[in-house]
């Protein structure tokens, strides 16, 4: 029986230092795709806010959205709430929160169980960006 569930088990590795980071409609943020299920929506990607960049708005996610810094200082205006180096954020599905700003250049591990907006923010200008 473990012979069987083996035959069927694929292995993926990326080497997030080879995929090149892709712009997004808004000025200063980018990302890279590490994984996305087509069917549910949900997504795991690592994203990048330049210093000064964030987001310009109040929002909401139709998921729980979660994040973990990597690098810089991403601070949630409001509540002054601050990603540095290793805090781990999680936002949970219908909760309001933003504006954003990136005090430094920030890269974060962003995973989503499901779609990322109920519809599409106006703070992007194509709903590509809004997955």
């Amino acid at each position: 029986m473990a012979e069987d569930v083996m035959r069927h088990f694929q292995e993926v590795l990326l080497q997030t230092d080879d995929l090149e980071w892709v712009e997004k409609s808004l000025a200063g943020l980018s990302h890279k795709m590490l994984w996305r299920d087509e069917q549910t929506e949900a997504s795991i990607a690592l994203v990048r806010f330049e210093q000064g960049a964030g987001i310009p708005t109040a929002h909401q996610h139709a998921s729980n959205q979660f994040m973990f810094c990597l690098s810089g200082r991403y601070r949630y205006i409001p509540t002054g709430t601050t990603l540095t180096k290793g805090s781990f954020y999680w936002n949970p599905k219908g909760s309001t929160h933003g504006p954003t700003i990136a005090d430094e250049t920030s890269i974060l591990l962003e995973v989503y169980d499901g779609p990322h907006y109920p519809e599409r923010p106006s703070f992007y200008d194509n709903d590509e960006d809004a997955r």
